[in-house]
């Protein structure tokens, strides 16, 4: 059997090229992505007792919540066209040692004034490292192997759940060690690793597969020339215009969708400690160990929801039955006046909210034209981070003018909705345009 596109005669190379390459290569960026997410949502953690020191209300909070995403949003392109300046490996070390200082500089925080400048550059520092990551899987895995990959990072999502449940209480336990409150002690912590993960990055990832050491001979020509064929395969779609992607209809339905959905229950995960404990009126370490529980239950259920999707060749119903259980969710969460239901809401929300995600961005990969696929996808990923700033200030206001979080989360299951109805306007359209048989929608 021969690879016609590299005229390889090892049926073998390819799956050994690969395997090699996730093993020296997925483990840095799996422990950077999850690095960055413990750095952006640990203010979750900090928010009872930093609030409660510093006198900042639900309003103060949400809103410094909110800003770390409009400069995300904004600086999310400009950083990327920066990276293909001065490399993938540079410029992705960049941004761990920035955002490592600055998550760690929040324990100086005294006013919100500083809470919010420094969340908005927290954001800055942040901004095009997803894009930059999945921009560095182009460069080292063709095409047809890119999809497992891209899966494998989002397990750092959940992972960070279990991460966040397991460390973050016993360094809030820190309290008045040295004279620094436990939220101090969690920003300082917790932001070191990013500057340790961006010298390793430095020093370790490779650019590119020309010159690496741990590939033979063949299996650099194999790995070169699959790539190329990709490359060529995509010639020409370097030169369509910006403002045609994010015009096109399904990109605005899709960052529509996006919004209302991703953008509300960020706002619920920027406070999901103080929520849960309002709801339940369990203690950090409970609320630690439920987060464990719901992080092991969504990585399960992420690797499962994805594998599903591939083998029945289907997307649409993989996100619309589980998004529709997560907007139950959210309501059970802001009528619920007792325990039980409140847990049983928020393990519903660990279990599907997030393993859905890979889902859609595959869906929306689909059916949006190669051209102009990579503009597309980001330009609905910014919808999302502005509807991230939005729900994440506006949850704060509303808990600040009615004493409790009940109406915020009813509103985040209301866009959950529409988000829903959207996104079936978009099942019809692929259907329509792919027909039953290959859409299966």
């Amino acid at each position: 059997m021969i690879d016609h596109t590299t005229g390889n005669a090892d049926p073998a190379l390819p799956d050994r090229v690969m395997k090699k390459a996730q093993l020296r290569l997925l483990p840095f960026l799996l422990i950077a992505y999850l690095i960055a997410i413990v750095d952006r949502i640990n203010i979750s953690f900090a928010a009872e007792t930093m609030n409660r020191d510093l006198g900042f209300t639900a309003t103060v909070y949400g809103f410094a919540g909110g800003i770390f995403f409009v400069s995300y949003a904004l600086l999310e392109v400009p950083s990327n066209m920066a990276m293909m300046r001065f490399g993938t490996r540079v410029w992705v070390t960049r941004i761990m040692i920035s955002w490592g200082i600055l998550s760690a500089a929040q324990m100086f925080v005294t006013t919100p004034m500083h809470f919010y400048i420094l969340r908005f550059l927290l954001g800055a520092a942040e901004a095009g490292f997803f894009p930059a990551i999945l921009y560095y899987a182009s460069i080292w895995f063709p095409a047809q192997w890119r999809g497992r990959v891209v899966s494998r990072f989002y397990v750092a999502q959940p992972i960070t759940s279990i991460v966040m449940g397991l460390v973050s209480p016993p360094i809030l336990g820190l309290d008045g060690a040295m004279g620094l409150h436990g939220w101090q002690w969690l920003f300082l912590i917790e932001g070191g690793p990013a500057l340790l993960m961006g010298l390793i990055i430095f020093r370790y990832l490779p650019d590119s597969p020309d010159k690496v050491g741990w590939l033979a001979d063949d299996e650099r020509r194999w790995l070169t020339g699959a790539l190329a064929a990709d490359a060529a395969a995509t010639n020409g779609s370097a030169h369509e215009s910006l403002f045609k992607a994010i015009t096109d209809r399904r990109v605005l339905t899709a960052g529509f969708v996006w919004l209302f959905y991703v953008g509300t229950v960020n706002a619920y995960y920027n406070s999901m400690p103080t929520i849960i404990a309002a709801k339940t009126g369990m203690d950090i370490s409970s609320i630690g160990n439920l987060t464990v529980a719901g992080g092991v239950i969504g990585v399960i259920m992420l690797l499962s929801l994805g594998w599903h999707s591939d083998r029945r060749q289907e997307r649409y119903w993989h996100m619309i039955v589980p998004w529709t259980l997560v907007a139950a969710a959210f309501a059970l969460l802001a009528l619920a006046t007792s325990a039980t239901p409140a847990i049983i809401a928020v393990v519903l929300i660990f279990a599907l909210w997030l393993p859905s995600q890979p889902v859609f961005f595959a869906a929306l990969s689909e059916t949006l034209h190669e051209r102009y696929r990579a503009v597309g996808i980001a330009a609905v990923n910014t919808m999302g981070q502005f509807g991230s700033f939005f729900s994440t200030s506006a949850l704060g206001v509303s808990r600040d003018a009615t004493g409790s979080y009940d109406s915020g989360l009813a509103a985040i299951a209301a866009c959950i909705v529409i988000g829903i109805v959207l996104l079936n306007m978009l099942r019809r359209q692929a259907k329509a345009e792919i027909g039953p048989a290959a859409g299966k929608g």
